[in-house]
């Protein structure tokens, strides 16, 4: 269940925010050029997946999900208020930044969590279960910003983040410095 939940929030909030982040650059009538702008935001995904990475073995995969999920959902909190040049462009640079730095933990954190007799099979359910995510995201993202705005739509966002972080928190287990064996011993 945390794997699953965690590849349906990041592959839907992924892809609705970024499929329509450089439309909502437009929108807002204060970013001058939009696809430069949506250019330099998304860049900052590398460096974000690039700190996950180095982090993911010094503090673990479920403080990295937590931290970076729960960022990237303060930054969407932020952007849902955003009025300004400046606070656009900082708040999405912070979810993009988080945003892929989760996937960094995530792509770790999936295989790990299967025995390896399972593991290509889990980790394809928990991916397609993400692809689920993406399809949905789309006509709801579409329809709450149509009826609801672009704070609402972040707003929803946000939380997804902090759902996903919140089952991370309670549900999920460390797996840094673990063998397959006491993996399956705790999951049990």
């Amino acid at each position: 269940m945390v794997l699953w939940t965690l590849w349906f929030v990041l592959v839907y909030t992924y892809h609705g925010i970024f499929i329509w982040l450089k439309k909502f650059f437009t929108a807002s009538g204060l970013i001058p050029n939009p696809l430069l702008y949506y250019f330099i935001v998304t860049s900052i995904q590398v460096p974000g997946y690039l700190v996950a990475t180095i982090l993911l073995d010094r503090v673990g995969r479920k403080k990295v999900l937590l931290i970076f999920l729960t960022l990237s959902g303060l930054g969407c909190l932020g952007f849902s208020l955003a009025n300004d040049f400046t606070s656009i462009l900082v708040t999405s640079s912070i979810i993009s930044f988080f945003n892929l730095g989760a996937w960094a933990a995530l792509y770790t954190y999936t295989p790990e969590l299967y025995p390896t007799e399972i593991r290509a099979t889990g980790s394809g359910s928990a991916a397609s279960c993400g692809r689920v995510g993406g399809i949905l995201q789309g006509p709801i993202t579409g329809a709450v910003l149509m009826l609801l705005g672009l704070q609402a739509t972040f707003l929803k966002f946000a939380i997804l983040h902090w759902v996903a972080a919140i089952t991370v928190l309670l549900l999920g287990i460390e797996t840094i410095g673990k063998t397959l064996e006491e993996l399956t011993a705790e999951q049990r």
